[in-house]
């Protein structure tokens, strides 16, 4: 196993991989048990073209859109309810999308996918009290990378977003090209070129954006983040936060915790 698959093989790293995975399962399970939600909404036409929606109780709120992760092939929203409650305590309107995964469809599919979910939230936004000109991206691991791309690649969105919140993104695709991974993923030269953030201009970038990962992290999740802050925190208003001791499981459940800095970020930036 290369370097690169070593450190992108995280259930190999991590045999008690489950037990993170069943935190998440028995959490949102609760949330959606306890809080008002609107489950598999249809933006599309395809069974994965859904979202689950736990609206705010006041009247034009800001809004909060996470992406769940799973190498862009993988995962479910129904994972990732358990980061809603923070946000509706707080009054936000949080969405958990889906959208269709590799090898079915390709990255171009995937990202006019959630362009396609954040049109629906904007024009539904009302009838979930909703406000659709303040919108804050988060996602994590693959999710984390859609979150920064889908602004960079969508000029017209950029005016609605107030904030982005990326947990573990992976933002350069030519290591992942050279993983085990592509076997499913098939990412070609010019997939590599057009769907990386990291060759992109994030002089674009006009919201506050935070990178955050955590310390217990493969070197290149940690490095994913760090360089392209480095890089580009003199181009765009980025902050970068590492969680002491989180792997990559564990930097997630803070999403759902309401005075993690994660959360406490997203609550100051959101409108």
């Amino acid at each position: 196993m290369s370097t690169s698959d070593s450190a992108l093989n995280l259930r190999l790293r991590h045999p008690d991989f489950q037990k993170f995975l069943d935190i998440n399962e028995s959490e949102s399970k609760r949330i959606r048990a306890e809080y008002t939600c609107h489950l598999d909404q249809k933006y599309g036409e395809d069974k994965l073209q859904t979202l689950d929606i736990f609206p705010s109780n006041v009247k034009n709120s800001p809004i909060l859109i996470f992406i769940h992760g799973g190498y862009w092939r993988a995962l479910d929203k129904s994972s990732y309810s358990f980061v809603a409650e923070p946000f509706v305590k707080n009054n936000l309107t949080v969405c958990v999308v889906n959208y269709r995964l590799i090898p079915n469809v390709n990255m171009k599919t995937v990202l006019d996918d959630l362009q396609e979910v954040i049109h629906w939230i904007q024009q539904q936004a009302k009838r979930y009290n909703g406000n659709p000109n303040a919108i804050t991206l988060s996602g994590h691991s693959a999710g984390g990378h859609l979150a920064l791309l889908t602004y960079i690649l969508n000029e017209h969105l950029r005016s609605a977003i107030q904030a982005i919140c990326s947990l573990s993104g992976i933002f350069d695709l030519s290591s992942i090209k050279n993983s085990y991974l592509n076997e499913v993923l098939q990412l070609n030269e010019s997939e590599v070129r057009d769907f990386s953030v990291s060759n992109k201009d994030l002089s674009v970038l006009k919201c506050p954006t935070l990178l955050s990962v955590g310390s217990g992290e493969t070197d290149f999740f940690i490095e994913q983040s760090k360089s392209l802050y480095t890089e580009n925190k003199s181009l765009a208003p980025l902050e970068y936060y590492e969680y002491p001791e989180l792997n990559h499981y564990q930097i997630a459940h803070k999403l759902g915790q309401e005075d993690s800095f994660l959360v406490q970020f997203i609550l100051e930036n959101c409108v």
